[in-house]
């Protein structure tokens, strides 16, 4: 899909619900929490409950390879 008018944008940028800073430097974007869960193998659940106990952005850590994201919820 090709972002061509501003309505094209919002309805791109109201799917993209958080952001994900890699280590290195990457920054991806993600529509759920299941999927950054995936990719990153923290639990959905830990994201969350950091979230929301630090308004909307958090560091976590993956127990599988230790690095540590910055994950922040996005609102459009």
């Amino acid at each position: 899909m090709d972002l061509i008018t501003e309505k094209d944008y919002e309805k791109y940028l109201n799917t993209l619900n958080y952001m994900v800073v890699y280590p290195d430097k990457v920054i991806k974007f993600f529509k759920s929490l299941r999927d950054i869960r995936s990719e990153i193998y923290v639990d959905s659940s830990t994201i969350s409950k950091k979230l929301n106990e630090k308004n909307g952005s958090c560091f976590v850590t993956s127990r599988i390879n230790d690095y540590t994201y910055f994950i922040k919820k996005l609102e459009f």
